[in-house]
C-alpha cells in the first residue's frame, strides 16, 4: 500500500459577508464546502472546474497560505496548522 502524502479530510472554507451600519455578518460565501481527498506517493492531482468553484481556495489553505473555516489538512501524516511556522 502506497504512503499518503497529503490528505484533506471535510474541508471547509467560508468567507463572510458584512453589512449594514454595524458591518455585522449577514451571509457567508461557501467557497469550499466538504471536500475530502488524500494523494499518495507517486500520484498526480489536477484540479479542474468552473471560474469561482473554489480551486484558488483549496489549493491557499493545502498551501496553509489561509486557514480553513473547519477540516483537516494532513502532510505526511501531520496537520499542518499544527506545525510550526519553520
Amino acid at each position: 500500500m502506497s504512503e499518503t502524502i497529503l490528505e484533506i479530510v471535510n474541508l471547509r472554507k467560508h468567507f463572510p459577508i458584512r453589512g449594514g451600519v454595524l458591518l455585522r455578518q449577514v451571509a457567508a460565501i461557501h467557497a469550499v464546502d466538504g471536500v475530502s481527498f488524500d494523494i499518495k506517493r507517486e500520484e498526480t492531482l489536477g484540479l479542474v472546474g468552473e471560474s469561482g468553484c473554489g480551486k484558488t481556495t483549496l489549493a491557499r489553505v493545502a498551501l496553509r497560505l489561509i486557514k480553513p473555516t473547519a477540516g483537516t489538512v494532513r502532510y505526511m501524516g501531520r496537520n499542518i496548522f499544527k506545525l510550526s511556522e519553520k
